[in-house]
């Protein structure tokens, strides 16, 4: 508590003291040898000395600490927000930003970057400003602006945020007083995605897709002869008028398909360095689903979100447009992994029902993904499961790298891997690498071949 009083109070730096010093040894030397130089020497000290004293400020500066966003995506950047109140006799006011994992400095104007002594690869961000300056005042307080970008998905601590002011001269120094880190939630950026493939089981009738079933849409499907219900104003004159009976217009449902993503969050395996480096399983299994639960909201179809893990096993309903497509990323940012080993993963009911498309995205180091995507299909539904573990992964041991007993356990349990998945497409699942766009191009047409001939 006493050193909280300390840095809470203003105090005289040792440029002050220094000053201090020189002015009391050198004016009672020159008084007693009478040499007026070293008085004339002095003498600028001495003022700056009584300056100072005068001019010490008295009250502390109030302060306050905040975020720009509450929420951000990746890459994105937000501003570290400090309130100080510009007391009489503060001519400078400062703030710096201690380093956080994953949130790099952003160079603005009246900012400066300054390397971390013990690591080069860190940056610490600071902004120093006139207290009477023209920088934007909110309610008497001086405002300042730290800029940082974040590059990683997940909840991100911003601070703790140091602050800091001067007076004339740089003679007396408050603080610097450490403010509580900020929370800041970074949604994930969705990976390049797209397919011109359709979805194989369309169900509704909103969307952008044609349905493989006729109903109420804007598409025509054929001609065909009246039957009791229909409408009088989808009846075919000319048609009608050749034939000597009523026929008529009908037309493809537009489409309304349910897609059910789930995310394997047991393992994240490699190394990550945010978005714009390195990218671990979890990274990609990540940014995939984003990329997937937003291209098929984008067509107007329904989407739902099952994350499997021990830690956070989060849950997104059926849901369609833009604000369900932010509260899936929401989700997504709150992935953390953890191995289940409790649980039977054939006994897990994921509410999934017939004519649903599953979207597994997993690394498939783990057996039950496998195991739970072979009881979906054997159920009926159509799955697709997307590898995410990535080559790069694959090739390096997750741990261990210079142990040639790990390095032969990881060759071991990659061979076992190819192994399930051969074993998991002889039972009639897709397995897929995750490559962007186009990913799911071929399977998704091939499903729906065959559900035609199915139904057929």
């Amino acid at each position: 508590m006493a050193a909280f009083e300390r840095a809470d109070a203003w105090r005289p730096t040792h440029a002050l003291q220094r000053c201090l010093v020189a002015v009391l040894t050198i004016a009672p030397v020159a008084l007693v040898f009478r040499r007026p130089d070293l008085l004339v020497l002095v003498s600028p000290l001495a003022l700056v000395l009584a300056w100072s004293l005068a001019t010490r400020p008295q009250e502390r500066p109030d302060h306050r600490f905040g975020l720009s966003h509450a929420q951000v995506r990746e890459g994105d950047q937000a501003l570290a927000v400090a309130d100080l109140e510009p007391v009489e006799g503060a001519e400078v006011l400062s703030a710096a930003l201690t380093p956080a994992p994953f949130v790099t400095a952003v160079l603005r104007e009246r900012m400066r970057q300054a390397r971390d002594s013990d690591d080069l690869l860190v940056q610490r961000t600071c902004t120093v400003a006139d207290a009477d300056g023209p920088e934007p005042q909110v309610q008497g307080y001086r405002r300042l602006l730290v800029g940082v970008r974040v590059t990683r998905w997940g909840v991100r601590r911003i601070g703790p945020l140091q602050v800091a002011a001067a007076s004339a001269w740089g003679s007396y120094r408050w603080g610097p007083l450490s403010m509580d880190a900020q929370a800041l939630r970074v949604l994930p950026q969705p990976a390049a995605f797209d397919t011109s493939a359709p979805a194989p089981h369309p169900r509704g009738l909103v969307g952008m897709h044609r349905s493989s079933r006729p109903g109420e849409g804007s598409e025509f499907a054929t001609i065909r002869p009246f039957q009791v219900g229909d409408r009088l104003r989808r009846i075919h004159w000319p048609r009608s008028s050749r034939t000597g009976e009523l026929h008529v217009t009908s037309s493809y449902a537009d489409q309304d398909t349910h897609v059910a993503v789930l995310v394997d969050a047991h393992y994240d395996l490699g190394r990550s360095g945010g978005l714009d480096g390195d990218v671990s399983s979890l990274d990609r299994s990540v940014r995939a689903a984003a990329a997937i639960a937003e291209h098929f909201l984008h067509q107007g179809d329904r989407v739902s979100l099952r994350v499997l893990s021990a830690r956070t096993p989060l849950v997104v309903p059926t849901g369609t447009g833009r604000r369900h497509g932010v509260r899936i990323l929401d989700t997504l940012s709150g992935v953390q992994a953890s191995v289940d080993e409790q649980t039977d993963p054939r006994r897990v009911h994921l509410g999934i029902g017939s004519g649903t498309l599953v979207v597994m995205i997993s690394s498939l180091v783990s057996p039950d993904a496998l195991t739970q995507a072979a009881t979906l299909a054997a159920r009926g539904t159509s799955v697709v499961v997307v590898d995410a573990l990535g080559e790069a992964v694959a090739r390096v041991a997750p741990s261990g790298e210079r142990d040639a007993l790990a390095r032969t356990a990881w060759r071991i349990r990659m061979l076992e891997r190819d192994r399930e998945i051969r074993a998991i497409r002889a039972q009639g699942v897709a397995v897929v690498p995750w490559l962007g766009p186009g990913s799911l191009d071929v399977v998704l047409l091939e499903l729906a071949r065959r559900r035609r001939r199915v139904g057929a």
